[in-house]
């Protein structure tokens, strides 16, 4: 049996760590359009980003993507595949979620967006079988899967994640896109889109880092497994509940133990 990419191996470690509901996924640009990874699929018409990523993370499928496979214009803006328009920066195209044009255009001013033209195309593949080495890779999960991957990031480290979204255009900008320009670990609020358009639920958040700190990441999950395991353990204490509800016994032994009137 081949070996696995190692990829593959600390994807399959964070998923036994971590069970996330929906895969991990990486996230790989390319400059030319003669680079698509074996067995990746187009979309049969344009799609969102958050959409062609929810194929690959529910369904676990390979996808491929350039700026003609775009349906919303925001993501192939902030992932570089679309030359900003100018009612994206003036602010109109986010007029709706602000009290003016300059609140609007102030807003998308400060969204990550990879420079245009530096990329041609885009392939997304769960880890758990991908077949390329990613530039990015995104998880959706809940607080407290996501806090132990801030906790792994920091062991070495220190320091504090700091958290920066706009409430909206989450998965493309403030997730691929902020890892990438930054090559850090990054953290998002799913948007409107991703959750009306993609299935990103109610109680997930995404976090986004660059590979290359994946095997840290890891290492910082193994080190501090002990302490800090997910799922999170309840404290089994003695139960609080009034005497009237306990046996005799077990009254008389809070009495003794625990209330400091034995």
């Amino acid at each position: 049996m081949a070996a696995k990419p190692r990829q593959v191996e600390v994807c399959c470690e964070l998923s036994a760590m971590l069970r996330p509901k929906t895969y991990p996924f990486g996230v790989k640009f390319y400059e030319t359009l003669n680079e698509r990874p074996e067995g990746a699929m187009r979309p049969r018409h344009p799609m969102n980003t958050c959409q062609i990523t929810a194929i690959v993370r529910y369904y676990g499928r390979s996808m491929y993507f350039t700026a003609e496979d775009m349906a919303c214009i925001v993501g192939g803006v902030t992932l570089g595949l679309i030359e900003e328009p100018e009612n994206m920066k003036n602010g109109e195209i986010a007029k709706m979620l602000h009290a003016d044009l300059k609140s609007a255009a102030e807003f998308t001013r400060q969204v990550a967006k990879i420079p245009y033209g530096k990329f041609k195309a885009v392939a997304v593949a769960p880890m758990a079988k991908v077949n390329f080495e990613p530039d990015v890779v995104v998880m959706y999960g809940n607080t407290a899967q996501v806090m132990r991957v801030v906790q792994g990031y920091l062991y070495e480290k220190g320091g504090r994640v700091h958290f920066s979204t706009g409430g909206e255009w989450s998965l493309c900008a403030d997730s691929i896109a902020q890892a990438y320009i930054s090559q850090d670990i990054s953290l998002g609020l799913p948007c409107f889109g991703d959750r009306k358009t993609a299935l990103a639920q109610e109680d997930e958040i995404t976090v986004a880092f660059p590979y290359s700190l994946y095997e840290k990441i890891l290492e910082g999950m193994r080190k501090t497994a002990d302490v800090a395991a997910y799922p999170v353990p309840f404290d089994i204490g003695f139960p609080q509940m009034p005497d009237y509800t306990l046996t005799p016994w077990s009254v008389e032994y809070r009495r003794k133990h625990l209330t400091g009137k034995g």
